[in-house]
């Protein structure tokens, strides 16, 4: 086993968790659906954090050729994947009989953002720190952009400021993927 390999374990895992979070979430609505009220914005929300989840995993192959790791480094790498299995974790009301998705993200998702924005800071601070990329790239401009959202809707109570953020959020990592790490490969 290689130390990639090793180290992608523990990241596999992390995530995979994060996954089964959200799917059980969305299936605990669908078997409450006659008693719950969803909202949009929630909705997206979940699925912008499902990619979110699928690019953490997806982006870290770039590590492979790191030739080694500090355990600083990588507790600075898990940073990404653990911020985005809690927010995945805090997604869904307990309990959801009955739930009213609006009400409960209109209440509850305020730890959330500023979460997501400590989150932003410690993944884009994790290769110039421990790799020693340049903070200032153009792969990095989103996180930027995340980071800057993040805090406006941790401070924002505007219903019209989270309808145009989170799904822009949603278009701006999908943009994310499709220029930076759409393929793979071993080169």
């Amino acid at each position: 086993m290689s130390l990639f390999e090793f180290l992608m374990v523990l990241v596999s895992i992390i995530i995979g968790l994060g996954i089964a979070e959200i799917l059980t979430g969305v299936a605990r609505q669908v078997r409450c659906r006659g008693s719950t009220r969803g909202y949009w914005v929630h909705s997206l929300l979940v699925g912008t954090i499902f990619v979110a989840l699928l690019q953490q995993w997806w982006e870290i192959w770039g590590l492979r050729v790191v030739p080694e790791w500090s355990f600083i480094g990588l507790v600075m790498m898990l940073s990404g994947p653990v911020g985005l299995f809690l927010i995945a974790h805090l997604l869904f009301p307990e309990p959801m009989h009955g739930a009213d998705f609006r009400r409960y993200y209109d209440g509850e998702m305020r730890p959330v953002w500023w979460l997501a924005a400590l989150t932003v800071v410690l993944a884009t601070l994790f290769r110039p720190l421990i790799i020693g990329s340049n903070l200032l790239s153009l792969d990095n401009a989103t996180s930027f952009i995340f980071l800057v959202g993040f805090a406006a809707l941790a401070i924002s109570r505007r219903p019209i400021i989270h309808a145009i953020l989170v799904p822009s959020f949603l278009l701006l990592l999908l943009l994310d993927i499709f220029q930076w790490t759409f393929v793979i490969g071993r080169g």
